[in-house]
């Protein structure tokens, strides 16, 4: 008797599932803290209604916070999930319409998603055919996209060091995140590299001209062999638009 194999909870769509539903995106937006949950009450009204909040530190300069009209650095993040249409849709009011809605400044782009659990993928689905949209002619309105964006993991305490340097090479600011690393011992044994327990999460969007050459410098001089260590990843951003 053949036993049965579990189907797995989280599965790249294949062709078929693509033409049947619509691919889903991952929507971050970037705010003053305290204006998430109206961020929020607003996507939802737009059918964009699936978010995690959580907070932030933002770097910009004093001068850059000057001309914002910034009065703080707290960050709200929203990180929202719906079907590509809707994204495209929201961003293009973002831009347009519904600038201004929120009083608030900050930012928002969307990422590709090429994998999602079922039951969240069934669930948008849904909300898509339930919400009348024109996503697909917004998307062929907005600009293709000519942002990146850069991930970096470092010690606490050398954050600014790496902004400094990503600063240098053109990059205006970014959005800092605590975090902790729980990797595998074994790796650290393996490699010869000891991490530090408590980390911070850099996230800088750049146009993709000057992309390779800040993660080459924050990589030249806060490598993981360095007492930083930093690590580095970028990947594309779908559609960039300020608030």
């Amino acid at each position: 008797m053949k036993k049965k194999t579990r189907a797995p909870i989280i599965r790249a769509a294949s062709e078929k599932q693509q033409k049947e539903t619509e691919r889903p995106k991952l929507l971050v937006t970037i705010v003053e803290r305290g204006k998430g949950k109206e961020i929020m009450k607003l996507y939802n009204e737009e059918g964009v209604n699936y978010h995690y909040q959580t907070i932030g530190h933002g770097t910009a300069t004093s001068e850059i916070m000057d001309i914002l009209g910034l009065d703080s650095k707290d960050k709200d993040i929203i990180i929202s999930f719906s079907p590509e249409s809707l994204i495209d849709e929201l961003i293009y009011k973002m831009s347009d319409e519904l600038r201004g809605v929120i009083d608030t400044k900050g930012i928002l782009f969307d990422l590709k998603l090429t994998g999602v659990s079922n039951m969240l993928a069934a669930a948008l689905s849904i909300t898509a055919q339930n919400h009348d949209n024109e996503g697909k002619e917004m998307a062929e309105m907005l600009s293709e996209s000519k942002y990146s964006l850069i991930l970096v993991s470092v010690n606490q305490g050398y954050t600014e060091n790496v902004l400094d340097t990503a600063r240098k090479h053109g990059a205006r600011g970014g959005t800092v995140v605590r975090a902790r690393w729980s990797g595998d011992k074994e790796f650290e044994n393996h490699h010869g590299i000891t991490f530090q327990t408590e980390k911070e999460i850099i996230a800088i969007v750049v146009p993709n001209d000057i992309r390779n050459e800040i993660m080459d410098a924050i990589n030249a001089e806060y490598g993981l062999k360095s007492e930083a260590s930093a690590i580095v990843c970028c990947t594309k951003v779908d559609h960039f638009a300020p608030i």
